[in-house]
């Protein structure tokens, strides 16, 4: 039984007043988004990133965050209240919600789905990109209608997904903006050139909402 996420910290300045929580995808690690605390670059900053709790390839370091239980049916209560202690315990003991913002890409946009879902603190930003909603599909009647946390209904959130995924189809962050856009008055949609990665001028649209606040 996994007690806590394993995690990575890094900061910018020497004052901090904002949290920045980075969740990799599928097959990375706490490593994963050293380049992008380096290509965001924003001042005053402490960053996290947490690592997923089940192996995907030990001696490779990689991880996931889910796994299937059985045919179908996706492990994801478990690695939720992992993220959500962490993010209680080890983040807002040092910084308030409204100064956090959380990104995820591609599994780790999926988490941050489940956030918006459950999450019960109003945060500074959400950016889910190159991600998907998981068990929702317009075309089956069996999965449960995507839900918003009430706190999460005034939090700016920004997608992003490369027009040119061949990983996960832009369809999906089309459907997670149509979805949020029923509920959420803040949402936006960025479609950018490229596959499955987080394109450059995502990050500016980032980092700029973020120091101009």
């Amino acid at each position: 039984m996994i007690s806590k996420l394993d995690y990575s910290i890094a900061s910018k300045g020497s004052n901090q007043d904002k949290a920045f929580i980075m969740i990799h995808g599928w097959k990375g690690n706490k490593d994963s988004f050293k380049s992008i605390f380096n290509i965001l670059n924003i001042p005053n900053c402490k960053w996290y990133a947490p690592e997923a709790p089940y192996i995907v390839d030990k001696e490779k370091g990689q991880k996931t965050w889910s796994y299937e239980k059985k045919p179908g049916v996706w492990e994801i209560e478990e690695p939720k209240k992992l993220l959500t202690s962490f993010i209680e315990n080890e983040v807002f003991s040092e910084f308030d919600p409204s100064n956090t913002y959380v990104m995820g890409f591609s599994q780790g946009a999926a988490v941050c789905y489940q956030l918006i879902s459950s999450l019960k603190y109003t945060l500074g930003g959400i950016f889910p990109v190159g991600g998907f909603i998981r068990n929702y599909s317009e075309q089956k009647d069996d999965y449960v209608e995507f839900s918003i946390s009430p706190q999460q209904k005034n939090t700016p959130i920004l997608i992003g997904h490369g027009k040119d995924d061949e990983v996960v189809p832009v369809e999906a962050s089309m459907l997670a903006y149509k979805l949020l856009r029923k509920k959420c008055s803040n949402v936006d949609l960025d479609i950018y050139n490229g596959g499955h990665k987080i394109n450059t001028s995502y990050l500016k649209k980032i980092k700029d909402f973020i120091v101009t606040r």
